[in-house]
């Protein structure tokens, strides 16, 4: 018997990033359970004929019903426009739930951190001088700052909120929006079972990035930490960006192109923490959560990473891994080069994440979750 009618709204219908890879996970977990759980995209990304069979239906904004009392809980997962969010609203009410995956919300840029030196912010939105912030980069940000901001603000603040992170709560918060209204929605995160084999030392030391290739990911200070290290090694890049030529180009000049590998766009990214020795996670921005890390420590991985946004609430360090103050490459270098030297350590290291995963993010607690978010805005 089915528990009852679930709406995810996002941006693309398909695997554009890790909010599409959430959404699809927790929709399957949801379907397993009893759900019937649907989705409504505005555009087509890689391997949408595989993003739709996760759901019940699929939908275009324009195709959704214009009745919609069946439907107990509706997330959206990436902002709209304010219009399509007030039709949303005016069908749905409380039942229309926010899921803060990023900073769009409160910074017209995006990416939160400045234009200039990429400076992380921890500011409020302020319309005339994060308006001005956004004016001073791509033209692509200047339609979503100051008034429209504003609106989708004031919008948001009614609805209730889900997190995945006690960071992202209190970014919300600082933004006006209601304690009592914002829900801890966490992630699923499979562990593997078994923990890969690792490399002795004297052998090439296999380092995993996975992820978009994108500034804000931090891709170039991974490769800048390569360059500093006094082991041997070898690293995969595991997904695709805009910034992908930038970063052959870099590795090239750094002289450390031979030991790199770059995949571009993998169907089963996954595959990937069974050859490696450590995953590192040198975002830049302040992520929301940090799924590709939380990831690999469930596949018994250790991971390096800067002590940014919501690592650390997935990341202990000295226990699945290490945190590094952010943009401290050689810090970053040499943590790699400590689990190089310890096999002891990294295995230590793996088995305490793998651990730490299946405890905080099981498929029950993500379900306990929905439950209780789905009984609040259903009084």
């Amino acid at each position: 018997m089915k528990k009852g009618e679930i709406l995810y709204c996002g941006e693309y219908t398909g695997f554009a990033g890790g909010i599409e890879r959430y959404a699809f996970r927790t929709a399957q977990c949801l379907r397993e359970a009893g759900w019937s759980v649907d989705w409504c995209g505005t555009r087509s990304a890689r391997g949408e004929e595989s993003f739709r069979c996760g759901f019940d239906r699929v939908f275009s904004p324009d195709d959704l019903p214009a009745e919609m009392s069946g439907c107990r809980l509706a997330i959206l997962h990436k902002l709209p426009d304010a219009e399509f969010l007030a039709r949303l609203r005016a069908r749905l009410g409380d039942r229309l739930v926010f899921l803060a995956h990023d900073h769009d919300l409160y910074c017209p840029r995006r990416h939160y951190y400045t234009p200039f030196g990429r400076i992380n912010c921890h500011r409020a939105f302020e319309p005339v001088r994060c308006g001005l912030c956004s004016h001073l980069a791509s033209p692509r940000n200047w339609p979503d700052a100051g008034r429209s901001r504003s609106a989708l603000l004031r919008e948001l603040r009614d609805h209730h909120a889900a997190v995945l992170s006690s960071f992202m709560k209190d970014n919300l918060v600082r933004n006006g929006f209601r304690e009592e209204r914002i829900h801890s929605l966490p992630p699923v995160i499979e562990p593997s079972g078994s923990i890969p084999a690792r490399t002795e030392p004297g052998k090439d030391f296999r380092i995993l990035f996975l992820g978009q290739l994108i500034r804000g990911k931090g891709a170039d200070l991974f490769l800048r930490a390569l360059a500093d290290l006094r082991i041997p090694w070898r690293a995969t890049l595991a997904g695709d960006g805009n910034d992908r030529t930038m970063l052959e180009n870099l590795a090239e000049s750094l002289k450390i192109a031979d030991r790199i590998r770059f995949t571009g766009w993998l169907d089963d990214p996954g595959s990937c923490f069974a050859d490696c020795d450590a995953a590192v996670f040198p975002s830049r921005w302040q992520e929301p959560f940090g799924l590709s890390g939380a990831e690999a420590l469930a596949h018994g991985v250790p991971v390096v990473a800067f002590d940014v946004g919501g690592v650390r609430e997935w990341l202990a360090h000295g226990v699945s891994g290490f945190l590094v103050p952010e943009l401290d490459v050689a810090a970053f270098s040499a943590k790699l080069e400590e689990l190089y030297e310890d096999p002891a350590l990294r295995k230590r290291l793996g088995a305490s994440g793998a651990e730490q995963m299946r405890e905080r993010f099981s498929r029950i607690r993500f379900l306990e979750a929905v439950e209780r978010l789905t009984e609040a805005v259903n009084p």
